[in-house]
C-alpha cells in the first residue's frame, strides 16, 4: 500500500464543546484533502480523551455528537481515493480512566499514576489489565466491522511508568518475582507491553496498516507488529532539527516505506493557533525525500467546524511539488557508505525507548556527518556491516563478544573503523586484536581536560571525558587541567586552565583503525565545537580518501545526500536550515539561496546530469572517477537526475 502526502490529524477533544460538529461538512473535509493531494489519514475514531467519534456499542461516544463524524469521513474520503488509517490512544484514555478507575496504572504508593504532559496529566493505563485489553481490543475489532478502513494507529504505546496495581502485584508473586525489586517490575512491565502489542496487531485484519507509535522499531520481539514507520519530528519545537536525520538513518534499516511526520505547529501538538509557516514546512518535506522518506504532515481539527482550507492551500503546493518529484524518487533507495553502530544493549531501558532515544553520542555523529556531508546509515550489531566501508563506533557503545568478532571481521576484510571514548574497552583494554597496538592506563573521569594536535599549538578543550592512552605514533597530546573542578573548602575550583601534557596522546591510528581518547560525539552534540568536528573531519579524509560525495564550497549548514535506483542516482542539495529564536524556538522563515557555481563531486561516471523536476541539463564534467556536478542556483532546495 502507498504511503505519501499523508495528513496526521492530531484530535483529542475536552468535554465541554457545546457546538461539537455544529459546522463539520465530511463533503467539504474531505474536498479539501483531495484538491491538496492528499492520498492518506491518520483519522481519529477514539481520542486521548477517550471519546469516540462514531456509534459504538464498546466506547463513550462524545458528548451531543450527533451521526457519525468518523464514518463520514471514512465514506467521503473513500470516494476520492483518500485512504483511512484510524487513530486510537492506547496508554491514555481519561473516559475509560472515570469509568474504570482499576484499568489505570498504579504507582508504588498506591495512588494512580499520572504521565505529566506540560502544565497538565494525563491518567495512563495498565497494558496487564483484562478488562482494559478486551476493551480496546473490542473496540479496534467493532471499527474494522463497522468501517472499511485501510489501517490504524495506535499512538502512545508506553511501558513506563511500571504498574504496581493489584493485579500486577500479583503476577510478579505468581511469577516468583521480588517486589521489592525495580529491575522485576522493568520485567514485568515490559512482558505486559509486548502481549499488549501483540494483541493490538492480531486485532487488524490481514493486510491492513498498522503503526504503533513507541514500540522499539529495533526490537526483535515486536519488529513485525508495526507494517511500516513513522518517525514523529516536529522539529521547531521539542524534537529539534537535529532528530529526524539520525533516526530516520536508524528506522530505515527496520522498515519500509517511512513517513516522517511533521508538523504545522509553531510550538506542538495541540497549537491551535500556531503555523509554522509554509517556508518551514517544505524544508521538513525535503528534508524527508533526501532520507528517501515519504511526507506527513500532522494538523488539528476545531471540534465544531472543520479543517483550514487556508492551511491546505499550502499544504497542497508544497504536495504538488513532491508529486512532480515522484516519478523518480518511487523506486529509489538510500546510499549510505558509512555507519554509526548503535548500542543494541539500550533496547528496552526506559531511558532508551525505541530507536535512538538519549543516545546523544550517535546523535552528535550523526550530525557531524551531515555537516561534513558524508551519507550515513545507523546500525547495530544485528545487521549486517558489509555494505559500509566505514563505521564509527561512538564513545560509550557497548562491544558484547559478538560485535567484537564481527568488527574484527569487518576489518580484516579491508572495513575502516573510527571509534571514541570508552568504546570498545572492556577490563580496561582493548580485547579486539586490532585496537590492541594501543595501552589503556586508565578512565579519564573529568570533562575538563585539553589537547593539542601535532599541526598547531592552539589549546583546545575536550569538554568530555574518556580513557588516557598512549599508542606508538600516537597523536596529539593530552592536558590536564590544574584542579578538579569542586569546592575545595576555601573555592570553588571553577578556573581551569590547561597544566602541561601528561605524556597520553589523543589520536591513535594503525591501518583500517583509529581511535579518538575521548567522547568527542557526546561533546559536538553538547557543545559544537567546530575543532571536533574538523578533527574527525581528517580522520575521515585519510580513512576514505575517495567518498561517495565530495563538496566544494558548500556550506555547513546545507544536507547533501544520495539516493539511487538501477538506472540513475539522485543528488539532494537542501541549502534552508534553521535559526534559533528566543531562549527554544527554531524557525525557518526564508529559504536560503546558494549562489550558481559551486560543485559537488560524485564518485561515478554518468552519462548526463538533469535538474529535476524540468529534466533541465546542468554542466558537469568527468574527472578522476568523479562526475563534477556544476550546481545552478538553489533555493531551498534541487534534486538533481545522475543517469548512469
Amino acid at each position: 500500500m502507498e504511503l505519501k502526502r499523508a495528513i496526521h490529524i492530531d484530535f483529542h477533544t475536552m468535554p465541554g464543546i457545546y457546538d461539537f460538529g455544529h459546522d463539520f461538512d465530511a463533503v467539504e473535509f474531505a474536498e479539501t484533502l483531495e484538491k491538496a493531494h492528499v492520498t492518506i489519514i491518520n483519522m481519529f475514531f477514539q481520542c486521548n480523551i477517550g471519546y469516540v467519534y462514531y456509534p459504538t456499542k464498546i466506547g463513550v461516544p462524545y458528548p451531543n455528537m450527533k451521526g457519525d463524524m468518523f464514518g463520514d469521513v471514512v465514506r467521503e474520503c473513500h470516494k476520492r481515493n483518500i485512504k483511512i488509517v484510524g487513530y486510537t490512544n492506547t496508554s491514555l484514555n481519561h473516559t475509560q480512566a472515570l469509568l474504570h478507575p482499576e484499568w489505570c496504572r498504579i504507582d508504588e504508593s498506591g495512588h494512580i499514576n499520572n504521565m505529566e504532559r506540560g502544565s497538565h496529566f494525563f491518567r495512563t493505563m495498565c497494558y496487564n489489565n483484562p478488562g482494559y485489553r478486551a476493551y480496546l481490543s473490542s473496540l479496534i475489532k467493532e471499527v474494522f466491522e463497522k468501517y472499511d478502513i485501510d489501517g490504524i494507529f495506535a499512538d502512545c504505546m508506553n511501558p513506563n511508568p511500571y504498574c504496581h496495581c493489584p493485579k500486577c502485584t500479583a503476577d510478579m508473586k505468581r511469577l516468583g518475582l521480588d517486589i521489592h525489586n525495580e529491575n522485576h517490575w522493568r520485567y514485568l512491565a515490559y512482558k505486559s507491553f509486548y502481549e499488549f502489542a501483540r494483541m493490538i496487531r492480531d486485532a487488524v485484519p490481514e493486510g491492513k496498516l498498522c503503526q504503533q507509535t513507541g514500540v522499539p522499531f529495533d526490537d526483535p520481539k515486536v519488529m513485525d507488529v508495526s507494517s511500516h514507520g513513522e518517525v514523529e519530528c516536529l522539529p521547531s519545537g521539542s524534537w529539534g532539527y537535529d532528530f529526524f536525520g539520525t533516526q530516520v538513518a536508524y528506522m530505515r534499516k527496520f522498515r519500509d516505506p517511512i513517513l516522517y511526520m511533521t508538523g504545522r505547529f509553531q510550538s506542538s501538538w495541540a497549537d491551535f493557533g500556531g503555523y509554522k509557516g509554509k517556508i518551514s514546512l517544505e524544508n521538513d518535506c525535503f528534508e524527508a525525500l533526501q532520507n528517501g522518506a515519504q511526507v506527513s504532515i500532522g494538523d488539528h481539527m476545531h471540534p465544531a467546524r472543520n479543517i483550514n482550507r487556508a492551511m491546505y492551500k499550502d499544504i497542497g503546493e508544497i504536495f504538488e511539488r513532491v508529486m512532480e518529484y515522484e516519478p523518480w524518487i518511487d523506486n529509489t533507495k538510500y546510499l549510505a557508505e558509512v555507519a554509526i553502530l548503535n548500542d543494541e544493549t539500550y533496547i528496552g531501558k526506559e531511558e532508551m525507548r525505541g530507536g535512538l532515544g538519549r543516545n546523544i553520542s550517535v546523535r552528535g555523529a550523526g550530525r557531524m556527518l551531515q555537516e561534513l556531508k558524508y551519507d550515513f546509515d545507523v546500525i547495530n550489531e544485528n545487521l549486517d556491516f558489509a555494505p559500509y566501508k566505514l563505521i564509527i563506533v561512538p564513545d560509550e557503545i557497548y562491544l558484547s563478544e559478538h560485535l567484537e568478532k564481527k568488527l574484527e571481521a569487518f576489518v580484516e576484510s579491508g572495513g575502516k573503523v573510527l571509534s571514541s571514548g570508552w568504546a570498545g574497552v572492556r577490563d580496561g583494554a582493548f580485547p579486539m586484536p586490532a585496537w590492541q597496538f594501543i595501552q589503556v592506563d586508565g578512565k579519564e573521569e573529568t570533562e575538563d581536560s585539553y589537547y593539542t594536535l601535532p599541526e598547531d599549538e592552539m589549546v583546545r578543550s575536550m569538554y568530555a571525558g574518556g580513557i588516557l592512552m598512549h599508542a606508538e605514533d600516537g597523536q596529539g597530546q593530552h592536558i590536564p587541567p590544574y584542579f578538579e573542578r569542586g569546592w575545595n573548602g576555601e573555592h570553588y575550583n571553577a578556573y581551569l586552565p590547561p597544566e602541561k601534557p601528561s605524556g597520553h596522546c589523543v589520536v591513535a591510528q594503525r591501518g583500517n583503525v583509529c581511535h579518538i581518547s575521548f567522547q568527542i560525539f557526546r561533546a559536538y552534540f553538547m557543545k559544537a565545537a567546530v575543532f571536533h568536528k574538523k578533527l574527525v573531519a581528517s580522520i575521515l579524509e585519510e580513512l576514505l580518501p575517495n567518498p561517495q560525495v565530495k563538496c566544494r564550497n558548500i556550506p555547513s549548514t546545507a544536507r547533501v545526500t544520495l539516493t539511487g535506483a538501477e538506472d540513475y542516482n539522485l543528488l539532494h542539495i537542501k541549502t534552508s536550515y534553521p535559526e534559533k529564536r528566543g531562549d527554544k524556538m527554531c524557525i525557518i522563515e526564508e529559504h536560503v539561496v546558494l549562489p550558481a557555481g559551486r560543485e559537488v563531486y560524485v564518485r561515478g561516471e554518468y552519462r548526463d546530469v538533469y535538474r529535476l523536476p524540468e529534466k533541465t541539463p546542468v554542466d558537469f564534467t568527468v574527472e578522476d572517477g568523479y562526475t563534477k556536478v556544476i550546481l545552478p542556483e538553489i533555493c531551498g532546495y534541487d534534486m538533481f537526475l545522475l543517469e548512469k
